[in-house]
C-alpha cells in the first residue's frame, strides 16, 4: 500500500486512461485557470483538486492527487534533468512525508525500467515501505515542454499486494506571462492502495496524500536549482 507523493512520485486503470502520446492525456498541459493563480502559485504548489480515494473493496481504494506549481527559479531543462535521473531520485526526493529511491532495470531510448522503493509515513508512527517496478516513457524533453509517464508494470501490479495500477505522470513547461518566463511543473499520480494497515485509511489516505505531493514539488524545484 502507499500514500503517494510525486514525484513523485505518481494511476489509474490502463483502460480508463488508456493514450498513444502524450497529447491524449489531460495532465500533460497546464491545469485550466492555472495562469490566472500565478501569484498564488508562484513557488507555492497547490493541489489542483483535492485528492481524493474512493472504495474498491476490501481494504483497496483508488487513490488519485493532482498537484502543481509555477516558478522562476529553473527552467524546464534544470526540473528535467532531476526528473530523469533515476539514480539519484532519493538524494532529491528525501522528505519528511516520503522517500523514493529507485534502481534502474534497462534503459532503450526514451523507455526505461524502473524498480522503485516508496516509503511513506503516516500518523500514529505508521512507516510504509512499498516496492513496485514501472515502465517509464518519455514523450517530450526540449527546452520548452517535458512530459514523461510511469506506469506500474503488468506482473508487478498482478503480484504486488499493496499497490496496483500505478500512472504518475510529471509535466513541465516554459510559460511567459506579462513578459516574464516561468517554469510551470505538474505531478499527477493515480493508482490502487492496500489500506488495510491503516485506521480509517479512506481519511488518512486523503489527507496525506495532498501534502505529499505538495513536499515533492517544492524538493524538485530544490533540486532543480542545483543543476
Amino acid at each position: 500500500m502507499k500514500i503517494i507523493r510525486i514525484l513523485l512520485f505518481c494511476s489509474i486503470a490502463s483502460a480508463l486512461h488508456a493514450q498513444n502520446n502524450s497529447g491524449d492525456f489531460f495532465a500533460a498541459q497546464i491545469a485550466p485557470g492555472a495562469q490566472a493563480q500565478l501569484k498564488t502559485l508562484l513557488d507555492n504548489p497547490a493541489m489542483i483538486q483535492p485528492a481524493v480515494a474512493a472504495p474498491l473493496g476490501k481494504n483497496w481504494f483508488r487513490l488519485e492527487t493532482d498537484a502543481h506549481v509555477f516558478t522562476d527559479q529553473t527552467s524546464v531543462k534544470q526540473v528535467a534533468a532531476v526528473l530523469l535521473d533515476w539514480e539519484n531520485q532519493e538524494k532529491y526526493l528525501n522528505g519528511k512525508r516520503s522517500i523514493l529511491s529507485a534502481t534502474v532495470v534497462s534503459r532503450n531510448g526514451n523507455n526505461s525500467v524502473v524498480d522503485f522503493v516508496s516509503t511513506s509515513f503516516a500518523p500514529m508512527g505508521i512507516r510504509i515501505r512499498t516496492p513496485y517496478r514501472a515502465d517509464i516513457t518519455t514523450y517530450e524533453n526540449s527546452d520548452t515542454r517535458f512530459y514523461v509517464e510511469m506506469k506500474q508494470s503488468g506482473s508487478d501490479s498482478a503480484s504486488n499486494d499493496r499497490l496496483k495500477e500505478l500512472l504518475a505522470t510529471r509535466y513541465a513547461q516554459a510559460v511567459t506571462i506579462d513578459g516574464k518566463q516561468y517554469t510551470y511543473i505538474r505531478i499527477y499520480i493515480i493508482n490502487d492502495v492496500n489500506g488495510s494497515i491503516l485506521p480509517g485509511a479512506r481519511g488518512v489516505l486523503e489527507n496525506q496524500s495532498g501534502p505529499a505531493n505538495i513536499e515533492a514539488l517544492q524538493l524538485i524545484i530544490a533540486a532543480a536549482k542545483t543543476k
